[in-house]
């Protein structure tokens, strides 16, 4: 897989238009040049308008809501930066900012639990009903029930994203991530990725998705909105809408949300909560911050990197994927992969892409998606719920599909083990 996935996605490079921008150089520069790039910087390449609502973007995600502001009825967090901090504001989390997610039914047919609106499960707030619900600042997080109506309750934590560089993403073409797809293992290496969709309420129905640890969203915009009424209650009017959709790709007919439909609460407070203006700054700051640029490698992060791909870590995290941007250095190639039964959460978002084979999976609760490694080192814990302390741990619990590429990694000395992970830490 490795040698026809890289084979086509340079092909693509060499194809597509390449902007001004960067998507992952070093950012040195030489005596009398601008300031050297700092983690939380904007990427390169910015129009005057675009660092300025950067700027403002970066006040609303650090901004600590209150009840009069619209915070509630149900929430985990006052800000954006209270579980995106590690190590500065867009990066990650402690564990002990995780989240729940629970919804009950099979993977075919999941649905949240009354009284929320989403798989979110808030620590505060009370009430039966989300729209009557009470606003409370103390209160234990509600237990979540092993069964309801007759049916199983799938329950996993979320430890959050990194933001750095993501906005990138939106760059960069459906065909580019659909050419490292193989839903069938056409090549018979063990490594099928699929690209997740995101369905849409009107023609064309699906959007390739890029962003969520199963890819489940297709741009900024409709991964910032859900956030802001799952986490915070904030309620929002669509910036963009369908209109900021990237990339269209054709695909059948599914029911689902529409991105044009406002979000609402009965908190007393007026909805939208959130203004345009604000709502268009922070999806501004999203979309533009920089992602984190590579250290010099020293003879060791140099053998490390060959040693990377030797082993076959490239096969799902490809070290950069072209886009109008420039190429995106994120070593994944966004696609959903199945990681061994002790990772898999059951939780199904999204429809990924079918494959031929009768027992080819309709659903991503059993997947994930290649998760990008640029600053990889910076903002531990590791994997989707946290459960890796160390980045040699993560290594480790790699199974399915990265099977082959831990036992390999496993079997190399412990030097050149050592060498890899300082490839890591210098990315």
């Amino acid at each position: 897989m490795h040698i026809t996935k890289s084979t086509l996605v340079l092909g693509l490079a060499l194809l597509l238009t390449q902007g001004c921008g960067s998507g992952g150089g070093n950012g040195e520069t030489g005596g009398g040049g601008p300031p050297a790039f700092q983690l939380g910087d904007p990427i390169d390449g910015l129009t005057a308008d675009e660092l300025a609502a950067f700027e403002r973007g970066r006040v609303v995600f650090e901004r600590r809501f209150t009840p009069s502001e619209g915070l509630g009825p149900f929430y985990n967090a006052t800000s954006c930066a209270s579980c995106h901090s590690t190590p500065v504001a867009g990066g990650s989390a402690r564990l002990y900012r995780n989240f729940y997610i629970a919804v009950h039914g099979p993977p075919i047919d999941q649905r949240t639990l009354p009284p929320f609106l989403s798989p979110v499960i808030p620590a505060y707030g009370s009430g039966n009903q989300h729209l009557l619900s009470d606003f409370e600042l103390e209160g234990g997080r509600a237990g979540i029930p092993a069964m309801f109506m007759g049916q199983n309750v799938t329950v996993a934590q979320r430890n959050a994203i990194p933001l750095f560089g993501t906005g990138l993403f939106e760059f960069i073409s459906d065909a580019t991530i659909l050419a490292g797809a193989d839903p069938d293992d056409a090549d018979v290496d063990g490594i099928s990725g699929r690209a997740n969709m995101q369905a849409l309420p009107d023609p064309p129905f699906f959007a390739v998705g890029r962003f969520g640890v199963k890819a489940q969203a297709n741009n900024v915009e409709l991964f910032t909105r859900p956030p802001l009424q799952n986490q915070m209650g904030i309620t929002t009017d669509p910036f963009d809408g369908s209109g900021g959709i990237v990339s269209l790709a054709a695909a059948p007919v599914q029911d689902t949300g529409d991105p044009n439909a406002a979000t609402e609460d009965n908190d007393g407070v007026p909805d939208p909560e959130m203004s345009r203006a604000d709502l268009g700054d922070l999806i501004a700051f999203s979309r533009f911050l920089g992602p984190p640029r590579k250290q010099t490698f020293d003879a060791a992060a140099t053998n490390g990197e060959q040693l990377f791909e030797q082993i076959g870590c490239t096969d799902c995290h490809f070290p950069s994927l072209p886009s109008t941007r420039g190429d995106v250095e994120a070593y994944t190639d966004l696609l959903l992969h199945y990681m061994g039964p002790d990772l898999a959460d059951g939780l199904s978002f999204g429809v990924p892409q079918p494959g031929m084979a009768p027992n080819s999976p309709t659903t991503s609760d059993l997947e994930f998606r290649t998760q990008p490694l640029w600053g990889v080192s910076l903002h531990g814990p590791w994997l989707h719920d946290g459960r890796a302390e160390t980045l040699r741990e993560a290594i480790d619990l790699h199974a399915g599909e990265g099977l082959a590429s831990r036992d390999a990694f496993v079997a190399l000395t412990v030097t050149e083990q050592d060498d890899v992970l300082a490839f890591l830490e210098a990315l």
